[in-house]
């Protein structure tokens, strides 16, 4: 299946069969949409800079919806099938392959990733839109406006991703780290931690051990809602370079404890890509490889460690390592849609233009994109209101709202209580 294919079914569901991508004299008889192709594609402007979306964008006929290329025309041919100029399908290409972050390389943080600030749809305002998935809605209302009877739009949460990246599972973690908490209790400075060395050798009463706070509460929204709906995931550092800071120990008893605690709880666990890797997808085989073999509960799901997606193309390394799902996209300097949907789909590796077999979950809200001063700086309200906007917004297009809190942020600020209250609106409370 060609991507322009695999776009067309996305977009328009059940209704693929009466959509053509091409020309009006080259549509086969069945056709009741034809989306006129814009140049996106064309040999020679393909992977160039002049394929960028020229701003300010135009809307889609007869809507306050903006599309990226082609024109804002739709007309009804003389075989009464309608032709549309606005070419949705290089529109959702462009966000659904992060397209864009190929061809502007030199625009990267310095962890190596492609932020919101970055992109034209966020410099446009449209971040807190799902675009694509409102594309898909535009074209599934011109098939009924076609005849074809399609199933009504649904409405509510097809899943709810309660995710934890635990890149911190014990406070002690390291023998200097108790040397260091001896100090601080000493000269009482931060946490007071009573018998730091046992509290090391165990993990009990570690501030960072606090994973039955967290599955008391996933677990609540989970009894309301329902597990078939509701999945918590927690994502683990496997491996690293055993010389850096992010290595991780899964082996140790400790270690071992927390996640059979995880286990019994019914959440998954995931690989928590380590920031290497995340800039040498070599590393990759042997960081799943790791996690397979001292998780038991381990599945082929991954997020990269500070969200490092560093290159699009990067999927096929991904895929190969035996990655089947991911839930890295999401911009780390703001909250909203970075894919353009809240739906799984299949990425499309950009260079190539082939459509992976991993499955890519869009990830909406990180914790520490809402009130970081480098991010988005919001308070407790304003961070409130935006996430009660992008899970309404899920709510509509029926699609995936994916939470990122880290097991620490639920120490730090009002994190804490942000989190109960988004899980308690999700539930049907009121803000």
């Amino acid at each position: 299946m060609t991507p322009q294919q695999y776009i067309i079914s996305f977009l328009s569901g059940r209704g693929d069969q009466f959509v053509f991508y091409g020309l009006p004299d080259s549509a086969p008889s069945q056709a009741k949409i034809v989306v006129v192709p814009s140049d996106f594609f064309n040999d020679g402007v393909y992977g160039t800079l002049t394929t960028l979306p020229k701003t300010p964008f135009a809307m889609l006929p007869d809507s306050e919806t903006p599309f990226l290329f082609g024109e804002p025309r739709l007309e009804t041919d003389e075989k009464g099938r309608f032709v549309l100029y606005a070419d949705l399908v290089a529109s959702a290409y462009f966000m659904l392959s992060r397209y864009e972050e190929t061809i502007k390389p030199e625009c990267r943080d310095q962890h190596g990733r492609f932020l919101a600030k970055d992109a034209v749809v966020f410099q446009q305002g449209f971040g807190m839109r799902p675009l694509v998935d409102d594309w898909g809605r535009y074209l599934r209302n011109l098939i009924r406006k076609a005849g074809i009877d399609l199933l009504p739009e649904k409405q509510g949460f097809r899943k709810i991703y309660l995710t934890h990246d635990i890149d911190t599972p014990f406070m002690l973690w390291r023998k200097k780290h108790v040397v260091k908490q001896w100090i601080k209790n000493i000269i009482r400075r931060g946490i007071k931690i009573p018998h730091p060395y046992r509290v090391y050798k165990t993990g009990d009463g570690d501030p960072c051990n606090n994973f039955s706070q967290i599955i008391s509460y996933d677990t609540e929204l989970r009894d309301k809602i329902g597990k078939d709906i509701v999945e918590p995931i927690y994502f683990m550092i496997a491996a690293g370079d055993k010389n850096s800071k992010n290595y991780c120990d899964i082996e140790l008893p400790k270690y071992q404890t927390m996640l059979r605690i995880l286990s019994e709880s019914g959440a998954e666990t995931g690989l928590h890509v380590s920031y290497e890797a995340g800039g040498d997808p070599a590393l990759l085989k042997g960081e799943i490889e790791r996690m397979f073999k001292f998780c038991k509960n381990a599945t082929a799901k991954s997020r990269h460690h500070f969200l490092r997606w560093r290159e699009p193309e990067h999927i096929d390394e991904m895929e190969s390592a035996g990655i089947t799902e991911d839930f890295t996209l999401g911009y780390a300097d703001c909250a909203g849609f970075r894919l353009g949907t809240c739906r799984p789909y299949k990425f499309i590796n950009p260079k190539t233009l082939r459509v992976s077999n991993i499955l890519i979950h869009p990830l909406e809200i990180m914790e520490c994109s809402l009130d970081r001063k480098v991010y988005m700086g919001l308070d407790f309200e304003a961070a409130q209101k935006i996430c009660k906007e992008i899970a309404d917004k899920v709510r509509e297009y029926n699609g995936e709202l994916n939470l990122l809190w880290h097991n620490t942020s639920f120490l730090q600020g009002w994190h804490d209580a942000l989190y109960r209250n988004i899980l308690k609106y999700l539930a049907g409370e009121p803000l």
